[in-house]
């Protein structure tokens, strides 16, 4: 979408320069100790959404990463003292933002709904992240260890959260992170489903399968058994949480990633593809998750009420896309029942086309970001969650919900900072 350039530009002109080109070198130096604390603070407070429980304030539930956001923003404005960049991806989580406010103040204006602040308190779940982005010009690729071992140990608690929930040792672990009204904690007493760290068990399919996806993406670059090993931990965790998005998802990814990318010879890669297929319908009747293929025969049969509310739904969501599709209805809050458990859906009437536009866009963006990273771990991860995610979106929500968004956020960073090592190793070498 952005094209590429070699050097920066003037954005906002003259308030602060753009870092355009990825291997870039910022002028102020920080000390060690300052990149590697800005380090830990991204990477856990980006995983914080998906591993610890939401805090009550003010009468809502928030995660760390959002309390996290303005101490980085802190940190950002004593940088820019030294050198004021920015990373072109920080544009993104702006836009959206404005996105989000534009829709809400022209619903106003119009009549679709009522004046209401949460329609404009909505714009935080994205602008939140725009403080983790700007931080990438002061990063140096040797932020990449802590990214992984920020991955790796919160992947270590979010396995004890799900194999407690499997074992039904401790009830308290579920109560913690799904609260007492919550829907689903019946399903994970009974040890129906499980969520690990999730909010619902969809949100917890997806978690078990972005380290499932990590773990897997490590393997296809280092060949190390007991990554695959762990992969496989994971895959099991979806399994449990009985989320068919996720699981097919899950599938469709990595299919399609190592079917068409992985490093391997065309007949050994179809053989092991075909045995992962057979593995796979193996679990669904050893582990007797018949929920599976019943859903799917439901669904044929029009029987499935889950796929019939959303199908409803897209239905009313396209009509009121039709009465403002360039704009959309905004949130609404005080008006619809705008949660729609599908993104699709949700962003085509909420946003109208500017949506469409704007998270089409970044979509693109995050593919190109990982197809030239795809020669690392954090290429292949992104890639294939990514591909994942665009599955995910038509029955559950990635980018509107208020967990899942920052995983995108953390690979997005990670893959700009290994290109920017890649791209500094090849002038060296050239030199």
């Amino acid at each position: 979408m952005f094209g590429e350039a070699a050097t920066g530009f003037q954005f906002w002109k003259c308030f602060v320069k753009i870092d355009y080109a990825n291997h870039r070198p910022i002028k102020a130096e920080l000390s060690k100790g300052t990149r590697m604390f800005s380090a830990v603070l991204i990477s856990f407070g980006l995983l914080s959404a998906i591993v610890f429980p939401s805090i009550p304030l003010g009468g809502i539930s928030v995660y760390l990463v959002t309390i996290f956001s303005p101490v980085t923003f802190v940190l950002v404005l004593l940088f820019w003292l030294k050198a004021p960049f920015a990373h072109v991806s920080s544009l993104f989580p702006l836009m959206l933002g404005m996105m989000v406010c534009l829709s809400a103040l022209v619903s106003w204006t119009v009549g679709f709904s009522s004046v209401n602040g949460r329609d404009i308190v909505e714009a935080i779940k994205y602008v939140q992240f725009l403080p983790y982005f700007l931080m990438i010009p002061f990063l140096t690729s040797e932020v990449l260890k802590v990214f992984h071992w920020a991955i790796v140990s919160c992947s270590i608690l979010v396995l004890i959260v799900g194999f407690i929930q499997v074992s039904g040792v401790s009830h308290a672990v579920s109560y913690l992170y799904l609260g007492d009204n919550s829907s689903h904690i019946n399903d994970v007493i009974s040890g129906y489903r499980i969520t690990l760290t999730g909010s619902d068990p969809n949100i917890g399919g997806v978690i078990a399968s972005f380290f499932g996806i990590y773990y897997f993406s490590l393997y296809s670059v280092y060949r190390r058994f007991w990554y695959l090993l762990i992969f496989l931990l994971f895959f099991y965790l979806c399994f449990l949480t009985q989320s068919r998005t996720a699981l097919i998802a899950l599938l469709f990814g990595l299919s399609f990633y190592y079917f068409f990318y992985f490093r391997g010879i065309l007949l050994f890669k179809a053989i092991i593809l075909a045995l992962a297929i057979a593995f796979v319908v193996f679990l669904v009747f050893y582990l007797d998750l018949s929920y599976i293929y019943i859903g799917i025969q439901y669904a044929l049969e029009g029987k499935n009420n889950s796929l019939n509310v959303r199908f409803e739904n897209i239905y009313f969501a396209v009509q009121r896309f039709m009465e403002s599709p360039i704009f959309g209805i905004g949130p609404a809050k005080s008006s619809f029942d705008t949660t729609i458990d599908s993104e699709y859906a949700l962003i085509i009437q909420r946003y109208g086309l500017i949506g469409i536009f704007i998270f089409s866009a970044y979509i693109i963006y995050l593919l190109r970001l990982a197809l030239r990273n795809l020669s690392s771990h954090w290429g292949v991860c992104l890639f294939v969650f990514v591909l994942m995610s665009m599955l995910v979106m038509i029955t559950n929500n990635i980018f509107s919900g208020y967990q899942l968004m920052s995983l995108i956020i953390l690979l997005n960073i990670a893959c700009i900072l290994n290109e920017r090592m890649s791209n500094r190793s090849i002038q060296e070498a050239a030199f």
